[in-house]
């Protein structure tokens, strides 16, 4: 059961999300869904009692199919989104993972379907992207130090 709290028109959700470089750290990996302008990183909702890195772990096998990368704790985002119909109050914790393997293709669909697309990003081409949290584009610049912000989303 994930971490979720949902009232009238709110929902709390604690979600992990993984900033994966490859292993030269040149390109980090994001994905759009069909009919948004803008990135996000591979992740998604914490299950009841499950340690944030083992949620990690299990949605990079879910959507890539990858096991064995190296991870580490970056950050917390706090966000504010409306959503389908909700006001969400999000926690986002935040790893850093190492792909070691090469990079077959630039451009792929994820696993649980033909609506997300995952692209290979070169880190000096990131400010050329709408991404979501805000703060991925200085993590991916910078992924030696421990990271918060506060995104608010909602649309008043």
């Amino acid at each position: 059961m994930d971490i979720r709290y949902t009232n009238n028109e709110f929902q709390f959700l604690l979600r992990v999300s993984i900033l994966i470089f490859n292993k030269d750290e040149s390109k980090v990996l994001l994905f759009n869904v069909e009919g948004r302008e803008f990135y996000m990183l591979p992740g998604g909702k914490i299950s009841e009692l499950e340690e944030s890195i083992d949620a990690a772990k299990r949605e990079v096998k879910e959507e890539l199919g990858w096991e064995n990368l190296e991870y580490k704790f970056l950050g917390i985002s706090e966000e504010f989104v409306t959503d389908k119909g909700y006001n969400n109050q999000q926690i986002n914790l935040i790893y850093k993972g190492i792909y070691n393997n090469d990079i077959d293709e630039i451009d792929f669909k994820g696993l649980e379907g033909n609506w997300i697309n995952f692209k290979w990003i070169d880190i000096k081409d990131i400010n050329d992207y709408k991404i979501y949290p805000n703060m991925v584009k200085e993590m991916a610049k910078n992924s030696n130090k421990i990271y918060h912000s506060v995104d608010n989303l909602i649309k008043e």
